[in-house]
């Protein structure tokens, strides 16, 4: 596990001197007068928020990419070759609300999904240890008497790594999502 993590992080690193930016916003709502990105040009979602609300309403996991999309090689490859192809986009629209947790190093990026991602970092931190680090999983949340939101719990259905064809990927996918109970 050790070796694997070393060789994991050369490749990065290796693989971080190619690649361009990945993810160019095209919608936005308003909050408090200030433009928040929502999703990116592929279907995923960039705001938790929104990203739970989906989740509830279609009776979906979430399945979420930890990415670098601006410097990760393996990243940029993942998206290449299975998130952008056709047969991965229908079966997630028809299985999985997608959330994009991207942390760039040379693209701007809206301050408070900037945070926000930070945040789900350390929330995440044992299970994402690496770029890029697919999680499907579901929010439980909690609310008081008063229907004010408490905590939220993630329920973990499966972790996925880089997979260089869609069906492998969607494969793997599904045998995490099979063993949902909802």
């Amino acid at each position: 596990m050790y070796i694997k993590n070393i060789i994991f992080i050369l490749a990065c690193i290796i693989g971080g001197c190619v690649g361009q930016s990945q993810t160019q916003p095209n919608e936005t709502k308003q909050k408090d007068t200030k433009k928040i990105v929502t999703q990116n040009t592929k279907g995923w979602l960039v705001n938790y928020e929104e990203v739970y609300e989906q989740s509830i309403k279609e009776n979906k996991p979430i399945m979420a990419n930890f990415t670098g999309s601006d410097w990760c090689g393996w990243c940029i490859k993942l998206k290449k070759a299975v998130f952008n192809t056709e047969i991965f986009q229908n079966w997630a629209a028809d299985n999985v609300i997608l959330f994009e947790l991207d942390f760039p190093r040379r693209t701007p990026q809206d301050p408070d999904i900037k945070a926000q991602n930070r945040n789900l970092q350390q929330t995440f931190g044992q299970l994402v240890r690496g770029y890029p680090t697919v999680l499907i999983f579901d929010i439980e949340r909690t609310f008081d008497n008063d229907n004010v939101k408490q905590t939220d719990g993630i329920k973990l259905l499966g972790k996925l790594s880089y997979m260089g064809d869609p069906t492998s990927f969607i494969n793997v996918a599904n045998t995490h999502i099979k063993n949902r109970v909802k």
